[in-house]
């Protein structure tokens, strides 16, 4: 027989939801605090997993060291953990050509909203977000990163297709080379 203690309700099991993990580690901040700190270690773990072992886009180092050879700043942002971007990076080699990285700091989960991310990216680069360029395969990323004042450019390298990520304001590269060949052309 387990000792009684304090009453605690436990959590409902989630099977299917919208909901990420990001929502996740908000409702354990809020609700569940004493196991929001470990869930957060869990993550950025399994986070740290992930990005080791996947392999970069083709012709990132190739793009990397164009923005290098024409005097222009790069910043990484992302939701993961930044342990784990920062990890990637070194483990792939790409940290010579990376100026800064904005990424999730621990239960800080203003990270989330690529928007957020991307002003930070800009404080540690030391420029205005209206002078930035952000490309990015996701439309959800552009959108938010635009709507914080960003020029967006859509890539063909993320999961969703040209015909998302085309608008008005962002126009579409097939794939990291083109976009390479673009910077180093006369």
């Amino acid at each position: 027989m387990l000792p009684l203690g304090e009453y605690r309700p436990r959590p409902v099991p989630i099977t299917l939801s919208v909901f990420g993990i990001h929502q996740t580690l908000a409702y354990l901040a809020e609700r569940e605090p004493d196991h929001a700190a470990e869930a957060a270690a869990l993550v950025s773990g399994l986070e740290l997993d992930a990005t080791i072992t996947a392999k970069p886009a083709r012709s990132l180092d190739r793009l990397l060291a164009a923005c290098a050879a024409t005097d222009r700043k790069v910043a990484v942002i992302s939701d993961l953990s930044e342990h784990a971007v920062l990890a990637a990076i070194r483990t792939h080699t790409l940290d010579t050509h990376i100026n800064a990285v904005a990424a999730r700091q621990g239960l800080d989960l203003s990270a989330v909203d690529a928007g957020n991310t991307a002003e930070r990216a800009t404080y540690l680069l030391g420029v205005p977000l209206a002078s930035c360029l952000a490309v990015s395969g996701s439309v959800g990323r552009l959108r938010r990163v635009q709507r914080a004042g960003a020029i967006g450019l859509g890539c063909e390298c993320g999961r969703d297709p040209r015909k998302h990520l085309a608008d008005p304001q962002s126009p579409v590269v097939s794939n990291l080379t083109v976009l390479t060949q673009a910077l180093l052309a006369p």
